[in-house]
């Protein structure tokens, strides 16, 4: 799972949304390594962009911006979709705000729901070719528990590990592989932190995650990866 360049992305062209930075863009430059063009879609554009990622502005909680997004990628005949669009904040449920709920579920929900059912007939019209294409949704470990001070964010996490169990159900039907990866503690920019903290040192890095990613889209067409689970080797107790 550590290669970053496997052969089977060599030629293929991945969408890939959140790529500006952390997870999104590590997943984008290890699939543009591997030989893959990659579609990297976000609402800022990152510098310094190695050949092989072709930036798109994209708002995944924007019903036209995904599907202008989408077009874009089946156009360039795209196989596989990384879901990987989020954010998060955390506070008691008493300081909950209507605005924040809304700033997540739109994100981290409508987004994935939105992007999903944007590419829908293009993996149909692959699977009328005989062809499978994959769709990876980075989600949480939180998808399945939950903590104090997280409901807005664990909330939007089971929901959308809910969706994600859908479409794997539904996705049979045009030959669709779904796939939904869930890293605990990573030191990103994630709730306006700032990468390399040394508080966060024991923590997954971005490229740990990415290389999960890689390893399930270069799994074979008959290979159905459900889910992957990814900690630190110290898991901290308290979150986030």
């Amino acid at each position: 799972m550590n290669d970053p360049h496997p052969p089977a992305l060599r030629g293929r062209c991945i969408a890939v949304t959140g790529a500006s930075r952390g997870i999104g863009q590590a997943v984008a430059r290890r699939l543009a390594a591997a030989g893959a063009h990659v579609l990297a879609g976000a609402r800022n554009r990152s510098a310094d962009v190695p050949g092989g990622i072709e930036q798109v502005t994209l708002d995944v909680a924007d019903e036209a911006s995904v599907n202008t997004y989408a077009g874009r990628a089946s156009a360039l005949g795209a196989d596989g979709v990384v879901c990987n669009a989020g954010v998060g904040s955390f506070a008691p449920i008493e300081q909950a705000t209507v605005d924040e709920y809304r700033r997540i579920m739109d994100t981290n929900l409508l987004g994935t729901m939105l992007v999903a059912r944007a590419f829908i007939p293009l993996f149909r019209e692959r699977h009328a070719r005989g062809l499978v294409s994959r769709f990876v949704c980075v989600t949480s470990d939180v998808s399945a528990r939950t903590f104090a001070g997280g409901a807005l964010y664990t909330a939007s996490k089971h929901a959308q590990r809910a969706l994600v169990q859908t479409l794997a159900h539904e996705g049979q039907a045009c030959g669709l592989l779904v796939t939904e990866i869930r890293p605990g503690m990573t030191d990103t920019h994630f709730n306006g932190r700032t990468p390399g903290d040394p508080d966060r040192a024991a923590h997954l890095q971005a490229d740990d995650v990415a290389a999960a990613v890689v390893h399930v889209l270069a799994a074979p067409p008959h290979v159905r990866i459900d889910e992957l689970v990814l900690h630190p080797a110290v898991q901290p107790v308290v979150y986030p």
